[in-house]
């Protein structure tokens, strides 16, 4: 959303900037120096002074500096100079990311790359490898931008040079702001902060308070966004650089229309659209454009806003921004669902979800999960030995326990020969009977009061479930790759049955470990509220159902009307309706008398949802009617997921402030999950 700002820090840090005039003076002194130098090698070197005077933040400057790159390149590949080589694909790699050319940059990059790892030059293969990542992210490729990111921390972090490292640290707190984990994010830039201030190195602090600033828009604590954003622009009085001007106004206008000030937030939307017009920064100016068109959304002149989004697709479509064009084609959807006009409504809709589901999609999450697991391994093996020193030190502990206690049992063997020892142990007996039972007067009182803390141990328990679910999916992904290559070598029938079900019982896990990690989400999710179409999204659901595999037989009857439209939070809604479809789908009864059916209904009464879902399957024992809505709660062994889908469905609707249950239909005896869910009519514009 606004990492070429801090591309300018990466980038500017390698190739210094000089104002217009003195890179004149400079550019014409040694250009009249190429027409007199002789050798190549000689020429080489002024190729390079050409490429460091003509770099700067405009188009036409860059132009220049690209061509010196390509002549410098095209001598050093010709006399065999692999430093030079390097060199001058690094920089015009880099000029092509800041010109919005992102594959050409990771073309020319990957082979500079290959020369700096032949020939061990680790300081262009760090700077090179920051490029690469920058070129991914450019390209939405995110799960490759972090491994790369991440490995450039590691060379940073050896080599000690906390300029360098705090640039590192930035760029994966970038990535993860595309990733859309906002706390992930500034927890990386306030590390990032740190090691600017650590290093006294004040050159691009106020850049790094913009970055900040823009996170906290998105966790909605304004007040920490306006104070890191004015702090941007105080620090870099009198003289602020168009890219500061860009970050720090864009962001104190998401501020202001998130506070629903819009007078404010439009000044500070066309003051960031100038600034990034002026320094071609294409990236901010279809941005701006894409808030400005949601300002006046939210002000509902929506006859105003197509502009906006027209200037904002143009752009997006033109350099390839997917999460700006994903963004763009939301803003329609939910501007022409304003109109009424549903057909414009419901195409734009579609654009947005498949656009959404090619760049965030569930293979690029299990891979940021293992680059995660991956880097974090690196920190966990100093705590891993320690803790192998600590259990083995137990193991003594716990062997000398052994003996000890076998002698005191033979001690008491031969005091119980005696008749005096029987007497003193039957009045400890009758004394210690009198304290366990005052002990369990103690034991009851203690009951009542500890009853208070039990929702405190409930938290614990989520964020356990949690962490030990996410560090669980690596090695679980490691075992899948495992049994996939040992079913495709091992020949035996006997070692393939077993690999078979090695391989059934990890996928089974995986589906386990997928949901109590939705358990985490629900509960801190922050709820953004939006217009949803309730019927699509059960087409959606319908659909995925008939993909995984329907048993035969099945009927699903969808009662929806086709223009039902519910204000609320997309992500807990598709929770509660997924889960509820699915179970009913699981649990269908296999009797070869009845056809089996799904019936989902869903309508508005009293500014409610209500919602339905009727099956004739195995139905619901009485007694266990509040058990299922319980964690790990199985009331059949059908359950794959061992107890969390309902569970899941209860979480998100109490999120949204609607209750759930089940009851029986009438003389059919069908099981009926219904749920109401209130309107939410307070809802913010997320911004």
């Amino acid at each position: 959303m606004y990492f070429k700002n801090y591309i300018s820090i990466i980038l500017f840090s390698l190739i210094p900037l000089s104002n217009s005039f003195s890179q004149n003076n400079r550019e014409d002194s040694l250009l009249g120096r190429l027409k007199v130098v002789n050798s190549e090698k000689d020429q080489i070197e002024v190729y390079k002074e050409l490429v460091r005077a003509t770099y700067a933040n405009n188009s036409e400057a860059l132009t220049k500096s690209m061509t010196y790159s390509k002549r410098m390149l095209e001598l050093a590949t010709k006399t065999g100079d692999s430093a030079s080589m390097v060199w001058a694909g690094r920089a015009l790699g880099q000029i092509y990311n800041w010109m919005d050319q992102p594959k050409d940059a990771l073309e020319i990059l990957s082979a500079s790359l290959a020369i700096a790892q032949r020939n061990n030059f680790e300081d262009e293969e760090k700077r090179i490898l920051n490029n690469i990542g920058i070129a991914y992210t450019f390209l939405a490729e995110y799960h490759k931008a972090l491994d790369v990111y991440f490995k450039t921390l590691v060379l940073r972090e050896k080599d000690g040079d906390l300029k360098e490292i705090s640039a590192a640290l930035n760029n994966v707190g970038l990535t993860y702001f595309k990733l859309r984990n906002y706390p992930k994010a500034l927890e990386f830039y306030q590390l990032a902060l740190n090691k600017q201030i650590e290093s006294k190195d004040s050159s691009f602090i106020d850049l790094q308070y913009a970055n900040i600033g823009l996170c906290y828009n998105q966790l909605k604590q304004y007040k920490e966004a306006t104070e890191s954003l004015n702090k941007a622009l105080e620090i870099c009085k009198p003289n602020c650089s168009d890219r500061t001007i860009v970050t720090a106004k864009f962001g104190l206008g998401v501020t202001n229309l998130g506070l629903q000030r819009f007078a404010e937030a439009e000044n500070a939307f066309l003051e960031s659209l100038e600034a990034s017009r002026r320094s071609a920064n294409h990236r901010y100016e279809a941005e701006n454009n894409v808030y400005l068109a949601k300002l006046k959304i939210a002000q509902q002149r929506y006859t105003e806003a197509v502009p906006f989004l027209q200037q904002a697709e143009n752009i997006a479509q033109q350099y390839g921004f997917k999460e700006l064009l994903i963004d763009t084609y939301r803003q329609y959807s939910i501007l022409y669902t304003e109109m009424q006009d549903h057909k414009m409504a419901s195409s734009f809709q579609q654009k947005y979800i498949h656009l959404k589901d090619s760049v965030y999609s569930e293979e690029l999450i299990e891979r940021i999960a293992q680059i995660q697991t991956d880097f974090a391994e690196r920190e966990n093996l100093a705590t891993i030995r320690a803790k192998e020193e600590i259990i083995r030190r137990q193991r003594m502990l716990n062997l000398l326990i052994g003996i000890i206690a076998l002698l005191a049992a033979a001690l008491l063997f031969i005091l119980f020969r005696s008749n005096i020892v029987v007497k003193k142990v039957n009045q400890a007996l009758s004394k210690a009977k009198q304290e366990l039972e005052d002990l369990n007067r103690d034991l009851d009182k203690k009951v009542k009061e500890k009853t208070a803390s039990l929702e405190k141990v409930n938290r614990e328990m989520e964020h356990f479930i949690y962490k030990t679910s996410h560090d669980i999916r690596g090695p679980l992904a490691t075992l899948k790759g495992v049994t996939g290559v040992a079913l495709i070598d091992v020949k035996d029938p006997k070692a393939i049955e077993y690999f078979q079900r090695l391989d059934a019982t990890a996928t089974k896990l995986n589906r386990v470990l997928s949901r109590l990690l939705i358990i985490n989400q629900v509960n801190q999710a922050i709820l953004s509220v939006e217009p949803l179409n309730v019927s699509e999204m059960v087409d959606e659901i319908i659909a995925q159902e008939s993909r995984n595999g329907l048993p035969p037989r099945m009927k699903i009857i969808k009662e929806i009307s086709p223009n039902l439209v519910f204000h609320s939070d997309r992500q807990l809604l598709g929770i509660i309706l997924a889960n509820l479809i699915d179970n009913a789908i699981k649990y269908h009864s296999n009797s070869q008398r009845l056809e089996p059916f799904v019936r989902i209904t869903a309508e508005l009464k009293n500014s409610e949802l209500h919602i339905h879902v009727v099956d004739n399957g195995l139905g619901v024992n009485e007694s266990d009617r509040e058990k299922i809505f319980q964690l790990f709660y199985r009331g059949n062994e059908k359950s794959e997921t061992g107890g969390v889908g309902l569970y899941l469905c209860r979480l998100a609707t109490e999120r949204l402030q609607g209750k759930i249950g089940v009851s029986t239909t009438g003389t059919e005896h069908y099981t009926d999950f219904y749920v109401v869910l209130p309107v939410m009519k307070d809802a913010e514009v997320t911004a």
